[in-house]
């Protein structure tokens, strides 16, 4: 009786030490050591990277052809190094050639019934189409048209304002696509917002759908079709206008022109020199039941081969990405045996420059009462301890299964949470989502250059929906910069060249398995990383606390590196970690404060689920 009330008592503290957080003894000792004379890596910029979706993201604002006034000064403090576009699973339905459009070849206003334009669309199933020049708003005008007839549209109606010669026309959703597809953001208007920003573009091709005969779009399109698509849409983007190479005709019989077609439509719309985008995807995770065009790993990795062929046979210089899965060795929804990743890159490693992860941890849930739970909140801070794990396990396997000699890197072009179940910002963006993508940032810079990362892109940069750093409101027009925005600006505008030698020593603490965040028992509480800027003399340490609810007092120690006394630190944290800021915009904001008594060993106490950057200067 006596060993079964043992037993019990202490499967009894088992689950309540699960079930509230991550537990430690507080007399453990929490020591980090930095060694700012011994560089462990140097910052890959593209790992600065974001999302921004083509359509509805109000970035953009099409009667000035630029970034939007309102939101310059909240994207100086988070400018991306990198922009993928269209964005996520739209991309397999994307026809980049619709964000291209044509131009009027007169006035237009309010009592006009046709427009003319200066080519030929195939706007077969289109019934609404979009003006954009100064005179149109933000967005563009939209109106309705009747009929096409060659190039002439007629019937029209439902146009408000004067659009003289020469104005963008671009097709709305077309039968297939979503109604609240716009093209008022296309290929042209993103490649002029990566320049301004100073970015590296990085573009997903459909490998999904296409136009069948009626103009609808479908998944049962032949693949040539879907071929010649993303070979035209680096034709347009990196090919010279007297390039003659024919692209051919498709299965449903549409001629894709020459390569120099498509370059004099990138002419006429203002850009004469080739762009030289250099990094492309083909397709978005189609590996999920739920993606449009799920298929099996064979069948991709055998089409891959024949996107990369034609794309590199347009620009031989772009790198390809082709779509892998989180799970380094598991299996498609289409697949019975074969595992995904290594399917893919033992069948397409020739062409493959990079293999696609998008870590989103935790990720799914049945209802949203999940996501308030203490296990879903612990495996917040488990995640990118879960995604970094996976992540050198996916670099064994692509060693592994690469062709001899040939070096394939790894792009993660999404990462964040999802709460898949719920619809709420306060989910998605809340202080743990800010802390994941911290740690998991941190983590890849430490480790790029072992894994070989080539880049990364969180998931996303602006826009309506509630996974974005800045969220936007189209019935107020308001914008809120959400915990996860905080917490990248504190990292960028504390980066050094260098990342230092920096070794951690803290307390640890147990998760159960939360769907894709496996059990673990020994995951520490504490993440550092420092950063040297030899030419100003300054070093900044960066420290995570994933503790649910203890500050954890940490001994510091500085070597090759004598600072001054004084120290400046910012924390980003909250009340709990569920903390978000779409009610009140300063419930997750950085603090600022001071320290008097740095010095080559001293103590700190970090507060629970926190990012905190302390920024020593040299002593003269």
């Amino acid at each position: 009786m006596f060993n079964h009330v043992c037993r019990l008592v202490t499967l009894l503290i088992a689950v309540i030490l699960v079930w509230n957080g991550p537990a430690y003894s507080q007399s453990e000792d929490a020591r980090i050591v930095v060694n700012a004379a011994v560089t462990v890596n140097t910052v890959n910029p593209l790992l600065f990277g974001q999302n921004l979706l083509f359509a509805g993201n109000t970035l953009w604002n099409s009667s000035l052809n630029g970034i939007d006034p309102a939101v310059k000064p909240l994207l100086k403090p988070i400018t991306p190094t990198l922009v993928r576009f269209p964005g996520g699973s739209v991309s397999d339905i994307y026809l980049w050639e619709d964000g291209i459009g044509f131009r009027t070849t007169a006035p237009v206003n309010s009592t006009s019934a046709t427009i003319n334009l200066d080519g030929t669309p195939d706007w077969q199933t289109v019934k609404q189409a979009r003006l954009l020049d100064a005179h149109s708003g933000q967005l563009g005008e939209r109106f309705n048209f009747s009929r096409q007839n060659g190039s002439q549209l007629e019937g029209i109606f439902g146009i408000k304002g004067l659009h003289p010669a020469g104005a963008l026309v671009r097709p709305e959703a077309r039968q297939g696509q979503p109604d609240w597809f716009s093209n008022s953001y296309g290929t042209m208007e993103f490649l002029k917002l990566v320049h301004s920003l100073r970015a590296k573009p990085l573009f997903t091709v459909n490998y999904s759908t296409g136009l069948d005969k009626s103009g609808r779009l479908s998944d049962l399109v032949s693949l040539s079709q879907r071929v010649k698509r993303a070979a035209a849409w680096v034709a347009f983007v990196n090919g010279r206008p007297d390039d003659p190479r024919p692209l051919g005709l498709d299965g449903e019989g549409h001629d894709w022109r020459t390569v120099g077609f498509w370059a004099q439509k990138r002419v006429a719309l203002g850009h004469p020199r080739p762009y030289g985008v250099t990094y492309w995807e083909v397709g978005n995770e189609v590996y999920d039941k739920n993606e449009k065009g799920v298929t099996s790993a064979r069948q991709y990795a055998q089409d891959f081969i024949i996107f990369a062929r034609a794309m590199k046979g347009v620009d031989p210089h772009i790198q390809l990405g082709a779509v892998g899965m989180t799970r380094p060795r598991g299996l498609g929804d289409a697949d019975a045996t074969d595992a995904w990743n290594p399917t893919v890159v033992k069948t397409a490693g020739d062409y493959l420059d990079f293999l696609v992860i998008h870590p989103y941890y935790p990720a799914g849930g049945l209802n949203r009462a999940t996501y308030q739970s203490q296990p879903w909140l612990t495996a917040m801070m488990a995640g990118a301890h879960q995604a970094l794990a996976d992540l050198r396990e996916i670099r064994r396997v692509i060693n592994a299964n690469s062709p001899p000699g040939k070096s394939i890197g790894i792009a993660v072009t999404e990462y964040g949470i999802w709460p898949a179940a719920s619809k709420d910002p306060g989910d998605f963006s809340n202080l743990g989502r800010a802390l994941y993508d911290s740690d998991l940032l941190l983590g890849l810079l430490q480790n790029s250059s072992k894994l070989g990362i080539t880049l990364a892109a969180a998931w996303n940069l602006h826009g309506s929906n509630p996974t974005a750093d800045i969220g936007y409101n189209w019935q107020t027009g308001a914008r809120t910069l959400r915990p996860q925005y905080h917490a990248l600006a504190l990292i960028m505008d504390h980066l050094g060249p260098d990342l230092v030698e920096t070794h951690v020593n803290s307390p640890t603490f147990a998760v159960p398995k939360v769907n894709n965040v496996l059990a673990a028992s020994a995951i520490p509480l504490l993440h550092a990383v420092a950063f040297a800027s030899p030419a100003s003399r300054r070093l900044d340490l960066m420290v995570i606390n994933r503790a649910l609810t203890a500050p954890i007092a940490t001994a510091i120690q500085l070597q090759g590196f004598t600072p001054q006394a004084g120290a400046r630190v910012w924390t980003l944290s909250g009340n709990r970690i569920s903390d978000n800021n779409e009610h009140l915009a300063t419930t997750v904001a950085p603090r600022s404060g001071q320290i008097s008594d740095a010095g080559p060993g001293f103590s700190y106490t970090f507060g629970p689920h926190s990012l905190t950057v302390i920024q020593f200067q040299a002593q003269p």
